[in-house]
């Protein structure tokens, strides 16, 4: 049941700019929340683990104003900080609010590859970025100061960031709630196709079955795109998908959807 939506309306001079970002925050189970933003770029779903001491936020958000917005929406459900930030890849719907989370004491958590590709792209994502949305922030870039070479668990060991290979990108990892049996697969799985721009096809398929191998007995994954709530079976749907896109006269394209359910901004 969503908890509440808030809105950030941006101003330029006294006239209101189109960006009005939203963020609505909501308890799946356990200690796992899910928030969905609305971005005028592209919508986006991340996940909260809110932990004894601290809260992580997994995906940054869109931008600093957006993050502003989502550790709003935290303090209504705990009082405890947001301590850490997972950015999940480089793109700009995962590392966009780095800056504001770094400024009430959050550190940021990302594996090597993502830092460095963030470090690499930053100026070019915010460039195409402001090409199609002029009032989208110009800022300098906030690199994770927290970086493992690929897997990681934080909370104690109650989340676990999971590294099986390129994918949607080449940087996108899963995060695996085990109390909980959630996963959060990002923009790795959605109930469409997506963008496959960055995507390593012969790869992508191989990352998922990776995933099934590990077998974590997750009973629920959250989608980085569309609508945030699925069951196990997106990882069979989401690979029938991709096997349709690379048949000769197949008919998936990125709106393809499963049945039943940012280098660029589009990159969902």
């Amino acid at each position: 049941r969503p908890i509440v939506v808030a809105v950030l309306i941006v101003f330029s001079g006294s006239a209101a700019c189109a960006a009005q970002p939203a963020i609505t925050l909501s308890h799946l189970r356990g200690n796992v929340y899910v928030y969905q933003e609305k971005y005028p770029l592209s919508d986006e779903n991340g996940a909260v683990y809110v932990g004894k001491e601290f809260v992580t936020v997994i995906g940054a958000t869109f931008t600093p104003g957006s993050a502003r917005l989502l550790a709003g929406e935290i303090a209504k459900v705990t009082p405890n900080p947001v301590r850490e930030v997972v950015d999940t890849n480089d793109n700009l719907d995962r590392s966009g609010g780095n800056a504001y989370f770094r400024s009430i004491g959050a550190r940021i958590v990302a594996t090597q590859l993502t830092r460095d590709l963030l470090k690499r792209d930053w100026t070019q994502m915010v460039a195409g970025a402001r090409s199609r949305l002029p009032d989208y922030p110009d800022g300098p870039v906030a690199l994770p100061e927290v970086v493992y070479p690929g897997d990681f668990e934080l909370q104690g060991g109650r989340i676990k960031g999971i590294y099986l290979g390129p994918s949607h990108a080449p940087d996108d990892i899963f995060v695996y709630f085990p109390e909980e049996k959630v996963l959060y697969a990002g923009c790795i799985l959605k109930e469409q196709l997506g963008n496959l721009a960055l995507a390593d096809l012969d790869e992508y398929p191989r990352t998922l079955r990776k995933l099934k191998a590990l077998n974590l007995g997750y009973t629920t994954i959250i989608a980085g795109h569309w609508s945030p709530i699925h069951g196990p079976e997106l990882v069979d749907q989401y690979l029938r998908l991709l096997e349709l896109n690379r048949r000769p006269g197949g008919q998936a394209d990125s709106s393809s959807r499963v049945q039943g359910s940012l280098s660029t901004p589009e990159a969902r």
